[in-house]
């Protein structure tokens, strides 16, 4: 009952949402390249929350930003795993059309790459440099990409690791280039034993055959790979070229330790600080558990009576979110159960501090001074 009134406090909350005249996912911006030769499109989605605070983003690059439908599908996954299994992200959709177009990632017969290597140009030198001066980008960076730009995605792995902190890779073509591409990757994961990178792979049992003939002599060649590198080569099953399941996928696989599972959900306040400051130190950047996780903890803790458990949970959510009315809310309630009705209604004003038409708390409070 209790999960259920504030759900239904969350939903009035939400409402306006429904009362907009049409949906946007991602915003055009445009600037120009030097190294392409001509203007450059791209997409931006921005987690939400963003205009209202002060944090830095991980950033997952999109080739083939072009493909609407693919966009708004990884636009979709970040939104809803950021919720309760991955850190917020900012999308940046690169248009590969008119001069972005040029990322050909196969030798040619001398044995040069010259798309690969213009195009690794362009997103070092121009395009990261672009989104770092206007976004608040936090240094972690995914490249994603799909079928010929997932070959160029493995291209960029190889020949310019620096650039990238993981990469995602659906249903690249192999079949294009196979020794090249099997052949540097077998001398690169040789030749870089401390690389510390993440890398996943899907594809299709109904995919093309310049995919399906090659992922296993692939998935055998990284099977040397280094214990740095935490790669993944996954077949996804009544799917065809480019599973639109990829990027899902891929990020719970580079994120797995951000869920809070049944395991974690266990631990005390202290054990899950550390866990998540461990992870934070092998990302790079800070890692907490997600607001609403923390709550549904604590909700749960106190419908089974373990009320000094819940107001521990309680005490962790607000000291990392001071800013939801909905957390002080129902800190409030915890408190008030316990007898505290000081420190209950100190949370109550808290909560209409913060949203000063925030009616569960004012109906409180008009109850206690009563």
């Amino acid at each position: 009952m209790k999960k259920l009134i504030l759900l239904l406090i969350l939903w009035l909350m939400n409402m306006n949402l429904f009362a907009q005249d049409s949906v946007t996912f991602g915003k055009y911006r445009k600037f120009t390249s030097t190294i392409l030769g001509g203007e450059v499109t791209y997409l931006e989605h921005l987690p939400e929350g963003y205009e209202k605070s002060d944090k830095s983003y991980p950033v997952v690059f999109m080739m083939n930003g072009q493909n609407i439908s693919q966009f708004a599908n990884d636009a979709a996954t970040l939104d809803n795993l950021a919720g309760d299994r991955i850190p917020d992200m900012i999308l940046i959709g690169i248009s590969n059309t008119d001069v972005a177009g040029n990322y050909w990632a196969c030798p040619n017969d001398s044995g040069y790459v010259k798309g690969g290597n213009t195009f690794s140009a362009f997103l070092k030198d121009e395009l990261i440099p672009e989104i770092r001066k206007n976004y608040r980008t936090n240094g972690y960076q995914i490249l994603a990409g799909q079928s010929n730009t997932g070959l160029f995605v493995m291209y960029n792995f190889l020949f310019s690791p620096d650039l990238f902190n993981a990469y995602v890779i659906a249903s690249p073509m192999f079949g294009w280039c196979p020794d090249f591409f099997l052949n540097k990757t077998r001398s690169f994961l040789k030749d870089n034993p401390g690389i510390k990178k993440k890398l996943y792979i899907s594809y299709g049992d109904l995919d093309y055959v310049q995919v399906l003939n090659h992922m296993n002599n692939y998935k055998e060649a990284l099977k040397q790979s280094p214990a740095g590198l935490t790669w993944k080569v996954e077949l996804i099953e009544n799917t065809g070229h480019v599973p639109f399941s990829t990027l899902n996928n891929a990020l719970l696989f580079f994120f797995s330790g951000c869920t809070m599972n049944a395991e974690r959900k266990k631990l005390g306040v202290p054990a899950i600080k550390a866990h998540f400051e461990g992870l934070s130190k092998e990302y790079g950047f800070t890692v907490n558990p997600k607001p609403g996780v923390l709550l549904d903890m604590a909700f749960d803790l106190g419908d089974e009576g373990k009320t000094d458990q819940a107001i521990e949970i309680m005490k962790y959510l607000i000291s990392l979110y001071p800013d939801s009315e909905v957390n002080f809310f129902y800190f409030g309630r915890l408190l008030q159960k316990t007898g505290d009705i000081e420190s209950a209604k100190e949370n109550y004003n808290k909560a209409l501090d913060i949203n000063p038409g925030y009616e569960p708390a004012k109906a409180a409070l008009n109850k206690l001074n009563k």
